[in-house]
């Protein structure tokens, strides 16, 4: 190996270095003299190219359906989850199919050319360059478990379920829209997405925050299910980025320094004449980046399990074993918190924002622990000192983790709720005690929940009515109707409590 070749490594010092310890430095140091620049054209331009077609026909999709009224079902990979539950063929469980068929064949293409999550990473790491902020990749051993693990949560968890309460796997069938959920053409295109809320902050989150603090794609890396699928079908897909016949890699780095995705590039093609880490997704960034243009995306031996071989070989992480157990207690505890909060929160949010709590518990320990701490471009601890901008990361370090807490206790509240609800709705023996106990819960999560969500102060109402407690039916009822207003259901019933109560004139 040239002596010259740029160290990679998070820690290791190099002649000139300050010595501070940066959350947020680049992977790499600049390339030497002899280590060309990387390219920035080439493929990424066409690769913006096509992601903004993908987000073109995203709004065709739409306009579609506003205009005619109905459309295709949105392509949302989520829907596999309601496939494997309930046998519908929906046209996310179909277009899931159709990525993992063509990643079994071609690898990870679909990440890189097609996912409008990774576009906005990708988005949100060109911003972060043009002010001179350059995210590094924050190296853990657990959390690359992280896609695996929601993976899991998602589709594997619910089948042991199923098998454990002896319930047969539904057999696959279509579905029309007047049947509800799971139809392949649909009037109601928003049936299984967040509200427009949820939604930004989710991008906003998972394709920007994310970024900033954890590196580049680090939301594929450290958090989506779809992409720890995907990597399992790249490793038997018989085609990757490898070397051109005949070629001889310089072992310069330059395809290294290109790689978006923290891949040891130029190692691997040295080693095996091919890139073999699932984590490729094949943006052919270190193709363009090859000063002797020696690489190429072409058919090659799969690559099974060799990356494991390799995958720790030269890599330097950035958290102590007892850091990485409490990054991943916390996280955990985060994503069981987060998971359906007030009936709002995605799994794929609940994911991210469990990192993000692991990641300000790491945060928190450097802060006390070390003399020297930079989260680019701010230095937050200087020679033991704490510098104001120190003292605001940590506040906020610590207000997320309190966050966190304060979402553990709604959501134990809330998993009692769903537990007590079913009884008291089929008025099963002891129902009454149940929905006296139920008001008990629903009552605390308004009362010292961050927000009272609309089934609260429906299940608040309709419980009353079941205890014929109509007066205690008023206040829940008034609540929703502001945030129904539309609804005339809720109107009626309000009515008809007011008069059961002897306030008929109120309102």
């Amino acid at each position: 190996m040239p002596q010259n070749r740029p160290d990679l490594g998070c820690t290791t010092r190099h002649p000139g270095h300050t010595g501070l310890e940066d959350l947020n430095m680049p992977s790499i140091s600049p390339p030497t003299s002899d280590t060309p620049t990387p390219p920035r054209k080439g493929y990424g331009r066409r690769r913006a190219i096509v992601l903004i077609l993908v987000h073109l026909v995203i709004a065709i999709h739409i306009a579609t359906w506003l205009i005619l009224g109905e459309t295709l079902a949105p392509l949302e990979l989520n829907e596999t989850m309601f496939t494997l539950e309930l046998g519908i063929v929906t046209v996310g469980f179909i277009f899931m199919g159709l990525i993992v068929l063509s990643s079994l064949i071609f690898g990870r293409f679909f990440c890189s050319w097609g996912c409008h999550v990774l576009a906005l990473q990708d988005l949100a790491a060109w911003i972060l360059e043009k002010i001179h902020i350059q995210p590094k990749p924050v190296r853990s051993r657990l959390l690359l478990l992280g896609p695996l693990a929601v993976m899991a949560a998602m589709f594997i968890w619910p089948q042991i379920e199923r098998m454990t309460d002896g319930r047969p796997f539904p057999s696959l069938h279509l579905s029309t829209d007047k049947e509800g959920f799971g139809s392949l053409i649909t009037s109601d295109f928003l049936r299984n997405l967040p509200g427009p809320g949820i939604t930004i902050l989710t991008f906003l989150i998972c394709g920007g925050l994310i970024v900033y603090l954890l590196g580049s794609r680090s939301f594929c890396r450290y958090v989506c299910p779809y992409g720890a699928i995907f990597s399992l079908s790249d490793r038997i897909a018989p085609s990757r980025i490898r070397l051109d016949a005949g070629a001889d890699c310089a072992s310069c780095a330059a395809c290294t320094a290109a790689c978006s995705s923290d891949i040891r590039v130029h190692e691997e093609i040295k080693r095996f004449g091919a890139v073999v880490s699932p984590s490729c997704l094949k943006d052919l960034d270190c193709v363009a980046a090859c000063p002797s243009g020696a690489l190429r995306w072409g058919w090659a031996r799969p690559s099974g399990w060799r990356s494991w071989s390799s995958a720790s070989r030269h890599r330097r992480y950035d958290f102590t074993w007892g850091e990485e157990l409490a990054a991943l207690a916390v996280g955990v505890i985060g994503f069981f918190a987060f998971r359906s909060l007030y009936g709002q929160v995605p799994l794929l949010l609940a994911a991210a924002l469990g990192v993000l709590a692991g990641w300000a518990t790491v945060l928190i320990i450097h802060t006390i622990r070390r003399r020297d701490l930079r989260l680019k471009p701010f230095q937050l601890k200087r020679a033991g000192r704490i510098r104001l901008v120190g003292w605001v990361a940590g506040g906020l370090a610590v207000a997320f983790l309190a966050f966190t807490v304060h979402s553990s206790v709604v959501r134990l509240h809330e998993h009692r709720v769903h537990q007590l609800w079913p009884q008291v709705e089929a008025g099963h023996a002891g129902s009454v005690q149940a929905g006296y106990e139920l008001m008990q819960e629903l009552d605390w999560i308004h009362q010292w929940g961050l927000w009272t969500p609309p089934y609260v102060n429906d299940r608040l109402a309709r419980t009353a009515i079941l205890l014929n407690r109509p007066d205690q039916a008023i206040e829940p009822l008034e609540r929703l109707s502001k945030q129904w207003p539309s609804s005339n259901r809720v109107k009626a019933v309000l009515r008809d409590a007011r008069a059961a109560s002897g306030h008929a004139d109120d309102g």
